[in-house]
């Protein structure tokens, strides 16, 4: 019989989602992830929904129950898992897209993109799916680089279950340059490498061909990637036909577990950052336009999804020990002055 979660996708002989084979192409999603267990469903469930074939998690040292909500959903087939073993020294994320692209040889995929579990791409052209965008893209086009809309918290001050596009709906203006970081939809087979906000290794001779998410070209060098692709200045954040709604404080309690639980761009063991301090929340918490788009497009189709994800064997009781183990770890730190 067939799996009422596969739709489009291949189906084995038992009915089993094939979200992992080796053997597909298409779009693909990579994403690293260490005690994000509430968010895991609503972002599977959004980045399924809107067309990709494929989606790659990696976890590392969860003490949530991330890592048993991703085997749940891996073993039926809605997506791959795989513990990340990072040793000292090595950057997680790194590590993660690295061992996945191997594992999955990811060079066949026709596209791949890297998102953190509180971005979620949105396609403004078409029927809003991830194919729509990547048509606009000539074949010349080497990667699509994606501006952000970054989305602030809410009047309610303490974490809850539930949806978070529905419930943060206050965004920075366009132009904001914390709107500037880059995340990229790349063709797989010519770049030598994956990194969180670009690709690495080109593998033409020419200059890289980068399509913004306004449709515009630009030629790039082939050198100082960082410099091109990692970040806009706010005269060149351009959406238009696509961008990825980043959620990066939700809630006061889940932003402190944010700052515990580290920065997985930064070696294993060094100096902690102190990107996520203070002054990073209130830049994001004076978001004040409100902005429902993600809902009004996605919300039936995404809740569809996440219904089926929670019909899978053991997804909702991993969920839901998910969500109880992220409740008492902000408990414990809520009530620990030391933190």
């Amino acid at each position: 019989m067939r799996c009422n979660l596969c739709r489009n996708r291949p189906v084995s002989p038992t009915g089993r989602v094939t979200a992992g084979r080796r053997d597909m192409a298409g779009h693909v999603l990579l994403s690293s992830m260490k005690d994000e267990g509430p968010y895991v469903l609503e972002f599977v469930a959004h980045h399924r929904a809107i067309g990709f074939d494929a989606i790659h998690v990696a976890s590392n040292d969860c003490s949530d129950g991330t890592d048993l909500l991703l085997d749940a959903l891996a073993a039926s087939g809605a997506i791959t898992h795989t513990r990340n073993i990072v040793a000292p020294g090595e950057r997680p994320q790194r590590k993660a897209y690295a061992t996945m692209r191997a594992a999955f040889d990811l060079d066949r995929a026709d596209w791949i993109m890297v998102l953190d579990v509180d971005e979620f791409l949105f396609v403004d052209t078409g029927a809003g799916r991830v194919a729509d965008l990547t048509a606009l893209a000539g074949h010349a086009v080497d990667v699509i680089c994606l501006s952000a809309l970054s989305f602030g918290t809410s009047q309610d001050p303490d974490w809850r279950p539930g949806s978070v596009t529905a419930r943060f709906t206050r965004r920075l203006p366009r132009d904001s340059r914390h709107n500037g970081p880059v995340k990229s939809l790349s063709r797989a087979g010519r770049w030598g490498g994956i990194q969180n906000h670009h690709p690495v290794g080109y593998r033409g001779v020419a200059e890289i061909t980068a399509m913004r998410g306004d449709g515009a070209l630009t030629m790039v060098p082939n050198a100082r990637l960082w410099s091109h692709l990692r970040h806009f200045a706010p005269d060149q954040i351009a959406h238009g036909f696509a961008w990825y709604n980043h959620y990066p404080i939700k809630t006061r309690d889940s932003f402190l577990l944010r700052q515990l639980r580290g920065n997985g761009a930064e070696p294993l063991g060094g100096v902690a950052s102190d990107r996520w301090n203070a002054r990073y929340w209130r830049n994001f918490a004076s978001a004040r336009i409100e902005d429902r788009r993600i809902i009004d497009r996605y919300a039936t189709q995404m809740q569809a999804e996440l219904a089926r994800l929670l019909d899978l064997p053991g997804v909702r009781t991993a969920q839901a020990e998910a969500e109880r183990r992220y409740g008492a770890m902000i408990a414990s730190c809520m009530g620990d002055p030391t933190v």
